[in-house]
């Protein structure tokens, strides 16, 4: 039997980690008719630092199943301890909690265990020194503070689901149920993983965090005059502009708006406006059923090929295929 310990903090993603458990248990049922096994495939326990129980961030209080030092886990499952949203400011506190697992985490990766994280949990991971020459991923909204507090590490937030052997990194919230279905068929079988997904009405993992990430322009900064320009722009983007034109609303030179539109957003006021003009046409794509053509003219670009190349690009999807999946205007009925 292989044994699960999903560790839950205080403001966890207490649905995330019930869900964990749920999905090992069905697998536990699954198992016995593709696989033929009698016995339970999994012994999945939640825990918690002190062995008593937590409450998650929406209030539901986790419970653990047993004490954390008399289970010894073949995988452990770090759940979300920080809030996606969380700013820097709050880190610190959020974080705190988890400190005193970091000598146990390390002692069973060194004993054999692997390690996995859900969302933020990558935080976790990266806090105790584990991530080290590994490739990690965490909830889309959480990269830019995962990336300031940890420049060292190689975050790819588009990915949904990282796995570097023995430390596997999964990405939003939700995404628990894709790492759920990768353990189950790693650690027992495919055949057991796909009647997981037809038990509980799955569909197949999906690969990529792309088309749910949204665009948030940084303005956490100090530089006035940069934050100035981001405010125009938000109000402009459709209209045919010039870098000179941005730079002057700043009342900046055109090369030292550039160095310093970079340094305060971590973008180039290129790559700014290009963001800004994909998020509005995201909006209208969700929002109601005009021609692909025309948003991408509303939204400032003549040339409609360039700007699909660029949608794909940045999406993940094309935009037929981002309607299709996230627009909530009903079809028109003949």
């Amino acid at each position: 039997m292989f044994n699960v310990a999903i560790i839950a903090f205080p403001n966890c993603h207490a649905s995330g980690v019930h869900g964990i458990m749920d999905f090992f248990t069905v697998a536990n049922f699954c198992g016995r008719a593709p696989a033929g096994h009698s016995e339970p495939l999994f012994n999945c326990q939640v825990v918690t630092v002190d062995d008593q129980p937590v409450r998650g961030y929406s209030g539901a209080v986790v419970t653990p199943t047993c004490k954390r030092g008399d289970f010894e886990p073949d995988l452990i499952v770090v759940g979300s301890s920080v809030e996606a949203a969380v700013g820097a400011e709050r880190l610190e506190q959020t974080l705190a909690p988890s400190r005193p697992l970091y000598g146990w985490l390390r002692e069973s990766l060194e004993r054999g265990a692997v390690l996995a994280s859900v969302c933020t949990g990558s935080f976790v991971l990266a806090e105790a020194g584990l991530l080290d020459d590994q490739v990690a991923t965490t909830h889309w909204r959480a990269a830019p503070l995962f990336r300031a507090r940890y420049p060292h590490l190689r975050l790819e937030e588009d990915q949904l689901l990282v796995d570097n052997g023995r430390i596997i990194c999964a990405g939003g919230a939700t995404a628990f149920v894709d790492l759920c279905s990768y353990l189950v068929e790693r650690f027992s079988s495919p055949a057991v993983a796909l009647a997981c997904s037809k038990m509980l009405v799955l569909d197949g993992r999906r690969a990529e965090q792309t088309p749910y990430m949204a665009f948030y322009s940084q303005k956490a900064h100090r530089d006035d005059a940069i934050r100035k320009a981001q405010s125009w722009l938000e109000q402009h983007y459709a209209d045919a502009l010039t870098i000179d034109e941005v730079a002057a609303v700043a009342g900046l030179g055109t090369r030292t708006f550039k160095r310093r539109f970079k340094e305060a957003t971590g973008e180039t006021p290129i790559g700014y406006l290009q963001h800004l003009r994909i998020e509005a046409a995201k909006h209208l794509l969700e929002s109601s059923r005009e021609q692909t053509a025309r948003i991408i003219w509303s939204v400032g670009y003549e040339d409609a090929s360039s700007f699909r190349r660029l949608f794909k690009r940045t999406v993940g999807c094309t935009m037929e295929q981002y309607r299709k999946r996230f627009s909530y205007v009903s079809p028109k009925v003949a």
